[in-house]
């Protein structure tokens, strides 16, 4: 019986680890958008989804440094300071619904195209600002949300 009970613990912990495969992000830690950098675009992995928390991973593919800045969706501005060439920095979020503007704030960046959007759906408890703003180095937050796209 132990044996069976074993075997059958066994196949469930699989099939959770299947599930979370195919899902790839989400759930109870959040989601995960790739943000790509380059002279001079912006590209990112996904163009909507759900409100919450959400982590970028944003990488500059190009060969000056960049920055990231995040505007809307109930938060403001967030930094995401000096991104050397071929470097990945990070930033947590807690977003509710509506636009989310990204651009790069070095001056002109933004006006030669390195500027995006995403549409985040649904509403979370989220009391909007920057609580929950977790990063692996170089964010800063400020008061400046209606500065989208510098």
């Amino acid at each position: 019986m132990a044996l069976v009970a074993a075997g059958m613990a066994g196949m469930l912990a699989l099939a959770g680890a299947a599930v979370a495969a195919v899902h790839g992000h989400g759930g109870a830690r959040g989601t995960t958008v790739k943000v790509t950098e380059r002279e001079y675009r912006i590209s990112l992995s996904v163009k909507s989804l759900p409100a919450g928390t959400v982590t970028f991973s944003v990488h500059n593919a190009g060969h000056i440094t960049h920055e990231l800045a995040l505007s809307g969706a109930g938060l403001r501005t967030v930094h995401v300071r000096a991104i050397a060439p071929g470097k990945t920095r990070s930033v947590t979020v807690k977003l509710s619904q509506g636009t989310l503007s990204l651009w790069c704030p070095l001056p002109g960046h933004a006006s030669l195209g390195m500027k995006a959007s995403l549409k985040l759906q649904g509403a979370t408890a989220s009391s909007g600002g920057t609580t929950g703003v977790t990063t692996t180095g170089g964010t800063t937050t400020g008061d400046t949300s209606g500065d989208a796209w510098g």
